[in-house]
């Protein structure tokens, strides 16, 4: 459908006037300055596994649902049941554990708050009879505002074309779906293969931070993506820009591409991860405290905790 500068004029005139516009916060401020989550786009999150590609699609979802009482459909096969699902959530939200074993785990009052939340905010697609292809998990949207599929490689992928050719017509789908119910779709993937690294003080080698290119068909994915995010978990031992070694907790966020322009840039922040509470913290701007998601905007800093040092506990999806 062909538009001329009349059908436009509104949206056209809010762009000479204001710029073009950010997305919506992720709840850092330290990865809003790289990336900003656009309605009506998509995401794709790299990294190599269990280093937290489902916990930071689940923080930014909660996110939403915290801030701008957004809903999400949720397939995450490699996560578990959808009562183990649930339970992820809901420990995320109330920031303990709902298993009654451990001895900071949730009281009944947290337990059945955190199930009515997860229960209005967040609808889970039971994976355990079929797989599901993209156009399959796009048809059971309803009213939800955002989409996560864990991982890419959990759907089916009907190759009837070249792989990049499915890859470029599949994303094009997205795409549009994206765009005309103003939803925002997150997909996480792994690598397909990862470049060996030598550190220059220790000698020790490890896997540098994954790039778009080394997903499986990462060519064709990266080309065709809106937004592209990698995570890497630092090598014990490894030192950052400071000279100073990373914690066992932290975690690097690059910010490969984003698009449309305006809603983020390239660059890279660190997030940490609590693994009590189940979710992701930041350093302020300052460096004088931390804080989780959004609490920035309510001045609810605290000061550096101990899950900065390093923890055998760090253990993500």
């Amino acid at each position: 459908m062909i538009k001329k500068a009349k059908d436009i004029e509104k949206d056209l005139q809010f762009i000479a006037e204001h710029g073009n516009p950010k997305g919506s916060s992720t709840g850092f401020e330290s990865f809003d300055e790289f990336y900003t989550i656009k309605y009506g786009s998509y995401t794709i999150i790299l990294a190599e596994p269990h280093s937290g590609k489902s916990e930071f699609g689940f923080e930014l979802c909660l996110g939403q649902s915290e801030k701008y009482g957004k809903k999400t459909l949720v397939y995450s096969p490699e996560t578990g049941t959808v009562a183990d699902i649930y339970a992820e959530l809901m420990h995320k939200y109330i920031g303990k554990p709902i298993q009654r074993s451990l001895p900071y785990s949730a009281s009944d009052e947290e337990y059945y708050r955190a199930l009515n939340y997860i229960d209005s905010h967040f609808s889970i697609i039971d994976t355990d009879e079929r797989g599901l292809t993209y156009h399959d998990i796009m048809s059971l949207r309803t009213d939800e505002d955002l989409i996560f599929v864990d991982p890419n490689n959990e759907v089916i992928h009907n190759y009837v074309d070249r792989q990049d050719t499915y890859i470029e017509n599949i994303t094009a789908d997205i795409r549009r779906f994206c765009k005309k119910n103003n939803v925002h779709m997150i997909i996480t993937m792994h690598p397909a293969k990862q470049d060996v690294t030598i550190d220059k003080d220790t000698g020790k080698r490890y896997f540098a931070m994954p790039k778009a290119r080394m997903a499986a068909g990462g060519q064709a994915w990266f080309r065709k993506a809106m937004g592209w995010i990698n995570l890497w978990r630092p090598v014990d031992g490894i030192l950052d820009v400071d000279g100073l070694p990373y914690g066992e907790n932290a975690v690097l966020v690059e910010v490969e591409k984003a698009k449309p322009k305006g809603i983020g840039k390239k660059g890279t922040c660190v997030l940490y991860w609590d693994f009590k509470k189940n979710r992701y913290f930041e350093k302020s701007l300052d460096e004088q405290s931390f804080y989780y998601s959004f609490e920035h905007e309510k001045g609810k800093g605290f000061a550096p905790p101990s899950a900065l040092q390093p923890s055998k506990e760090f253990d993500l999806f």
